[in-house]
């Protein structure tokens, strides 16, 4: 009996599934590097604000803003600074996988008198 034409069937059936994993692999780095680009614009010009001691809310927003399109409310109080940041990032293969953003939330607290910045504000 012939086995090749059965190897090339279980390899069209295996093909969607690997192609799936692919696309989910892809987006999935995407996102992350998506991730690591907005952590390190909120994280620089929130080490730029403690360093100069900058306290206008309005300026360290635009400053934010202006590196990428992202959501971004900054709270002063006496010396606290915290940044709450939000943005959707466009999935590349959103319409295969079954969704079409990835929602990035990011929430820093810091001190200007030590000068350190926290992930997670109490």
């Amino acid at each position: 009996m012939n086995k090749k034409g059965q190897s090339l069937v279980i390899f069209v059936l295996i093909l969607p599934v690997i192609a799936l994993l692919i696309a989910f692999f892809i987006d999935s780095s995407l996102s992350i590097m998506e991730k690591n680009k907005l952590e390190g614009i909120i994280l620089s010009n929130m080490k730029e604000a403690l360093n100069k001691e900058i306290y206008d809310k309005e300026k360290i927003e635009n400053a934010i803003k202006k590196n990428d399109d992202i959501n971004v409310t900054v709270n002063i109080i006496e010396d606290k600074l915290e940044i709450n940041a939000n943005s959707n990032k466009k999935s590349v293969f959103g319409k295969i996988l079954n969704f079409d953003y990835y929602k990035l939330e990011f929430n820093y607290c810091a001190n200007y008198t030590d000068k350190k910045i926290n992930k997670k504000c109490k």
